[in-house]
C-alpha cells in the first residue's frame, strides 16, 4: 500500500465529524439569510445645505451623517457555507467508492464461512447477530436434575421425556384398636385412629421441547465468536485504500452556484 493514500478506516473515524461541520454551516447560514440580513447590507446618508452661514463658521459641501458597512455579501456566505458541505459530499464519495472494493473472509478458526463479504454487509451482518444473541439469551432450559432422554414415539423432533415421577396415592380411613377386650360386665374398649392407607400409585410423565443449559452455553459460544469473527473481517475490510482524488464536490457547487458568482 502507497503512503499517501488513508485507509477506509482513518476516513470513517473522522466522517461523522465533517458532516457534522457541514450541517452546522447549513444550520448558520439559513439562521443568517432569516434573521440577520441587515448583514447584507449598507448604507451611507449625506447632506448637503442649500446655503451655508460661513460668518458663524459653517462649510459649504456634503456633509456625511450616517453610514453602515456592508459585512457579508450573499455569494460569499454560499461559498463558505458549500465548502463545508463539499467536504462532506467528497468524503461521502470517496467512503462509498471505497466500500465498492471493501471486502473480506469470515474465518472462524481459520475456517473461512463467508469468502469475499462487503464491508457494508458486515456492518448489517453484525447488528443482525447481536439481534439473534439477544434471543438466544432467553432460550429455555429443562430441570437438569431429572432425567431425560429422546421419545422416539414423539410426532415432533427434539422432544424428550422424562424418567417419570412415582407417588403414591393414600385415602383417610379410621382404624380401630381394641384396647380392652369386652367382658360380660362391660363393652370392649376401641380406639378409633385416622390414618393415611396408600390406595394406588401415580406415575407422572414429562414431555419437553427445551434444551440443556449445556447446549445453550454451547450456541451462546457460537454466536460471541462468529460476532467477533465478523468484527474481524470488518477490520481487514476496512484498510482498503481510498482514493482522494474521487472528488464531486466541485463540479456539483460550480453548476449549482453558476447564477450567484456572475
Amino acid at each position: 500500500m502507497s503512503d499517501n493514500k488513508p485507509l477506509l478506516h482513518e476516513i470513517l473515524a473522522v466522517e461523522q465529524d465533517v458532516k457534522a461541520n457541514a450541517e452546522r454551516a447549513r444550520s448558520q447560514l439559513i439562521e443568517t439569510f432569516r434573521t440577520k440580513q441587515s448583514h447584507f447590507t449598507g448604507m451611507r446618508r449625506t447632506f448637503r445645505p442649500f446655503s451655508v452661514d460661513e460668518a458663524a463658521g459653517e462649510e459649504g459641501g456634503e456633509r456625511l451623517e450616517a453610514e453602515t458597512q456592508l459585512a457579508k455579501t450573499v455569494p460569499e456566505q454560499l461559498e463558505q457555507c458549500l465548502r463545508e458541505v463539499g467536504k462532506a459530499l467528497d468524503l461521502g464519495m470517496q467512503v462509498d467508492e471505497a466500500n465498492t472494493r471493501a471486502k473480506a473472509d469470515i474465518e472462524v478458526d481459520g475456517q473461512v464461512l463467508l469468502a469475499n463479504v462487503p464491508a457494508t454487509f458486515l456492518l448489517q451482518l453484525e447488528r443482525r447477530l447481536k439481534e439473534v444473541q439477544a434471543v438466544l439469551k432467553e432460550i429455555p432450559c429443562f430441570d437438569p436434575v431429572r432425567i431425560w432422554s429422546v421419545d422416539p414415539a414423539a410426532d415432533k423432533k427434539h422432544v424428550l421425556r422424562a424418567e417419570p415421577v412415582v407417588t403414591i396415592r393414600k385415602k383417610r380411613a379410621r382404624k380401630y384398636n381394641v384396647m380392652v377386650e369386652a367382658t360380660k360386665e362391660h363393652p370392649a374398649q376401641v380406639d378409633i385412629v385416622e390414618v393415611d392407607e396408600p390406595v394406588g400409585e401415580i406415575r407422572s410423565y414429562d414431555w419437553t421441547g427445551m434444551i440443556s443449559t449445556g447446549r445453550k452455553e454451547a450456541v451462546m459460544e457460537q454466536v460471541e465468536r462468529l460476532i467477533a469473527a465478523v468484527k474481524q473481517a470488518r477490520s481487514r475490510a476496512n484498510t482498503v485504500e481510498v482514493d482522494r482524488s474521487r472528488a464531486v464536490a466541485k463540479v456539483l457547487i460550480d453548476h449549482l452556484l453558476a447564477p450567484v458568482r456572475g
